[in-house]
């Protein structure tokens, strides 16, 4: 029997440990994911697969690889591969990967490593790991994973992705040798997909300092409205309340905030009076009376009351209602 067949009869025998293994890969980091919270951050359903046994053979002995060993050699016999939005997701997954108990990793690459020791260089991009079990795995009576068998995992964003499945289509299956041309026009694909990944985290960044802002007013108004209304429904997903903090984003500055949040202890009898007002008949429109956005209402018009009338993005007779109980 010669070397190939031997490569092809050994992994048929060993083609249940590897699958066995890919998907334990898996699980491990997807139920990790669970445990932060984070399985959000997956953009495409994760998956492990067998290598084929055709590229397998291709790669063992007819590329130049110089393989010692051809069959141990060869650590993407099986693989799991996740895709996420950005490349501030990739360390959350690097973590797991790294703090796992049950195995061994070698970094095999890391994009962001290479761009620091070539800045000029525009190639492939992905983060790869090759995890090795510890101690043996039973999976069942007649399956067990000896100690050491590789499986690769990459992590790549959703861009990344993109260019991996169109360069292996397209460049790395083509039997042409690329062209310097095509090599270029690659090249400046990945030069592309950096700047749009870069702006895409400064909109993120933005974004996620507005909502950190909104939540902020959202929570204390919540919170008073608890104090003085016990038919709230703090529950409940209070649509009201964020739209009118988004409308009056630009005037929620931290001077305010900090008069919003002593509102009741420097005005003592507020707590009272409030109550007595959303409680009554006062104010008729429904939706501002079960939103906490009552509160707040009433305390831009007593703040800033021209502000607050300007924008005001409901009925004319509700704003008329809020601005009477303040006096206004």
């Amino acid at each position: 029997m010669n070397e190939v067949d031997e490569f092809i009869e050994m992994f048929d025998r060993e083609r249940i440990i590897y699958s066995s293994w890919g998907e334990l890969v898996l699980q491990r980091i997807c139920d990790s994911l669970a445990e932060k919270d984070m399985e959000s951050i997956l953009k495409i359903t994760p998956s492990y697969r067998l290598k084929d046994i055709s590229s397998l053979i291709e790669k063992a002995f007819y590329r130049s690889k110089n393989y010692d060993n051809p069959y141990k050699d060869i650590t993407d016999k099986v693989g799991v591969r996740f895709v996420v939005l950005l490349t501030d997701d990739i360390p959350i997954i690097k973590d797991i990967i790294e703090n796992c108990p049950i195995w061994e990793y070698s970094d095999d690459r890391d994009f962001i490593k290479e761009k620091e020791e070539k800045p000029y260089l525009f190639d492939y991009q992905s983060v790869h790991y090759v995890v090795k079990n510890l101690e043996p795995i039973s999976i069942d009576e007649n399956t067990i994973i000896p100690v050491g068998i590789p499986c690769e995992i990459q992590v790549r964003t959703l861009l990344q992705h993109a260019y991996a499945e169109v360069s292996h289509d397209s460049v790395y299956k083509c039997k042409a040798k690329p062209s310097s041309d095509i090599k270029r026009r690659m090249a400046r694909t990945i030069a592309l997909m950096e700047s749009t990944d870069e702006l895409f985290l400064l909109a993120k960044n933005e974004l996620n300092k507005s909502n950190a802002k909104i939540e902020k007013w959202a929570n204390l108004s919540i919170s008073m409205n608890c104090q003085i209304n016990e038919n709230y429904n703090k529950k409940a997903k209070d649509k009201i309340l964020y739209h009118i903090l988004n409308v009056y984003f630009d005037t929620l500055t931290d001077p305010l905030f900090k008069t919003y949040q002593s509102y009741f202890e420097v005005n003592q009898d507020y707590k009272e009076y409030f109550s007595e007002k959303i409680n009554s008949d006062c104010i008729s429109g429904s939706y501002i009376k079960q939103s906490a956005a009552i509160i707040f209402c009433l305390f831009m018009v007593d703040k800033k009351p021209q502000i607050f009338r300007n924008k005001w993005p409901f009925s004319e007779n509700d704003l008329n209602e809020i601005m009477l109980i303040m006096g206004k």
